[in-house]
């Protein structure tokens, strides 16, 4: 994301909000008919339909981007199952397969660092080098294996295939995070509604405390839920957190890889 979702949270606040004030300031200093109950009937039908139109397009944009969110937090399963597969059939080929695993260990400690741990940035790390090549390392370590008979054969390309399969999931994990889902004329679309709508709000509303703080909490709201739609259409920056898969293999190695990791 070029602009860190805060922000833009930060922005519809700003925007709608004093959008609310300039429609108070505005009604003050315009004749009495132009605030007669004709002018406020007329201007609440139409704004009825520009708040159904704004209500429609932002359940839209949520629906897309928990489909995004949900899409990648689908791969990092799919990751998930297919290291644990790796590792299933690396054992039952044999004893000469335990530094392929080893390897797959550190692969796997790498895929968890980069996307779950608690970075001071907020960010996780998808395209990470390290990983590539601890994938390669896999894949040129099952290659290297001498199957004698049928059954080795079989062990060997089904942990060739899934190896492979890791390695589209990522290569689909660093499209998912280089690209938005949302479509940014509707995000600006809605936020241009939302002016016009609370613009007409702030005109017929009486000045009060009361008033000002309940269009402050409503376009709180509203703001925030651009910042949850912005944040689960990048699940891989700050914000909502991808759900962290169980990955079942020997848990001991693995936590000593990722100390080694954190702490080289």
């Amino acid at each position: 994301m070029l602009v860190p979702s805060y922000l833009i949270f930060l922005f519809v606040l700003c925007i709608v909000f004093c959008s609310a004030m300039l429609g108070m300031w505005v009604s003050r200093r315009l004749p009495a008919h132009h605030m007669a109950a004709e002018v406020k009937s007329t201007v609440s039908v139409s704004m009825a339909i520009v708040g159904t139109m704004t209500a429609l397009v932002i359940s839209f944009l949520i629906s897309s981007a928990n489909s995004s969110f949900k899409s990648s937090n689908d791969v990092i399963f799919k990751i998930s199952s297919d290291i644990s597969q790796i590792d299933g059939f690396l054992r039952r080929y044999g004893p000469e397969t335990e530094p392929i695993r080893e390897s797959l260990q550190r692969l796997t400690a790498l895929v968890i660092e980069g996307l779950f741990s608690d970075k001071a940035s907020g960010r996780h790390t998808v395209d990470s080098p390290d990983v590539v090549r601890s994938l390669g390392e896999v894949q040129d370590r099952i290659l290297a294996l001498k199957p004698s008979d049928d059954r080795l054969r079989w062990l060997r390309a089904e942990s060739l295939n899934l190896a492979a399969s890791i390695g589209s999931a990522r290569s689909l994990m660093v499209q998912q995070e280089k690209h938005t889902n949302l479509p940014l004329a509707f995000i600006g679309a809605v936020v241009v509604w939302l002016v016009v709508i609370f613009g007409s709000f702030g005109f017929f509303a009486p000045r009060n405390v009361t008033t000002v703080v309940s269009l402050l909490l409503s376009t709180f709201a509203v703001a925030i839920a651009f910042k949850l739609i912005l944040d689960l259409d990048h699940p891989y920056d700050h914000g909502v957190r991808l759900s962290m898969p169980p990955i079942h293999i020997s848990s001991e190695p693995l936590r000593h890889t990722l100390e080694k990791i954190r702490h080289p």
